[in-house]
């Protein structure tokens, strides 16, 4: 059984733990149509109300002077750092092992944008303040962090160890960045708002897609010099798109309809979790979610997980572990992100199927 296969049968089931409900392309683009104002009128290359109205929305949401749209996170990310950069006359930046830009994005950041990483902590963990102190060995310009951290399972730090970090590097003269792709999961987490959590950072970039349901997009946000050398930066990178309206309208209507409920999607994947770590050979990482996400550990036989597993959601059209990001000899490895698509049953549902399911796979588990 190829986790392809799986992946295949998974996507395919009617019911699903995990993520959003999906939408036809049909569909999704009429509601598009349906959200947009009759008088409302494509932005071209970056300007015009609809573009700009919205980034002003969304940088008063956070309490910063100014924001830009862009076409994706990979692009905003680099370009943060390499202004800070340029602006304390160092290349070196400080990335947590995990981070994004290097793990996923072939280090662009040191390849394009010509910067220099400092690595940040060890990767099981959220950095301290002890570790943001041992990566300023050389001068740093800014220091990346992620909110909440994916690759450990959505761990944030702590509320007050957040702030030691913030007040330090301020008063080392080193800007802080965040990575926010997944900002929005973390006030219920921390009980704080956007805007007291982005006040602890120089720069913010956000996604509109991960957990807001958009097509695409991103937003860098920061003071108004910040963001005019980002436009700059935009328009050499050729990011200055003629048009991006499909994407934002689909951002605005995504955030208005997805950020009320992430405090809800928080609370059910700690149930979640619970339930699934009642299952032999299942854990989950953390133990307890920090947000609305969080990755899981299968001892197991796993082509004979996959081929049972694949088997059971064809059967039943119920999809409630992932497929596996990674897989070794004797274990795979899934995350799970809580979305409206968990709304489709009640808790008492979803435990019946968790029971059934570990029922059946129970002869590929490894306690």
């Amino acid at each position: 059984m190829s986790v392809d296969q799986y992946r295949t049968t998974f996507r395919a089931c009617a019911i699903n733990a995990s993520r959003h409900k999906p939408e036809s392309i049909k569909v999704s683009l009429q509601h598009l149509a349906d959200a947009t104002g009759d008088d409302e009128r494509i932005d071209n290359y970056g300007s015009g109300e609809l573009i700009e109205s919205f980034e002003r929305e969304v940088a008063a949401m956070l309490g910063k002077e100014a924001a830009i749209f862009m076409p994706s996170g990979t692009m905003a990310q680099p370009m943060a750092l390499r202004i800070w950069a340029d602006l304390a006359k160092t290349d070196y930046v400080a990335l947590h092992a995990t981070n994004h830009v290097a793990l996923h994005e072939h280090n662009s950041y040191q390849i394009l944008w010509q910067l220099k990483g400092c690595e940040l902590g060890e990767a099981h963990r959220v950095p301290m303040l002890a570790d943001l102190k041992a990566a300023a060995r050389d001068p740093l310009a800014a220091i990346l962090l992620e909110l909440p951290m994916r690759e450990i399972g959505g761990q944030l730090p702590e509320w007050d160890e957040l702030v030691s970090q913030s007040t330090w590097a301020r008063e080392q003269g080193i800007k802080l960045h965040m990575d926010g792709a997944r900002l929005w999961q973390c006030p219920a987490a921390y009980g704080k708002s956007l805007e007291e959590i982005a006040s602890l950072f120089d720069s913010v970039y956000v996604s509109f897609y991960k957990d807001l349901g958009g097509i695409a997009g991103a937003m860098l946000l920061g003071s108004a010099d910040f963001i005019a050398r980002a436009k700059v930066w935009q328009r050499r990178v050729g990011g200055t798109l003629y048009a991006l309206y499909p994407y934002v309208i689909a951002a605005r209507e995504g955030l208005a309809k997805h950020l009320p409920g992430l405090p809800e999607r928080r609370q059910q994947a700690r149930w979640l979790a619970e339930q699934l770590n009642q299952l032999p050979g299942i854990s989950t990482w953390p133990a307890v979610p920090h947000t609305n996400m969080f990755r899981l550990h299968i001892r197991c036989q796993p082509d004979a997980f996959l081929e049972q597993g694949e088997r059971w959601m064809h059967q039943h059209q119920v999809a409630l572990i992932p497929p596996p990001y990674r897989t070794d000899a004797d274990a795979l490895h899934c995350e799970i992100t809580i979305g409206d698509a968990f709304d489709v049953l009640s808790e008492q549902q979803w435990a019946n199927w968790i029971k059934q399911f570990g029922k059946a796979m129970a002869n590929t588990l490894n306690a």
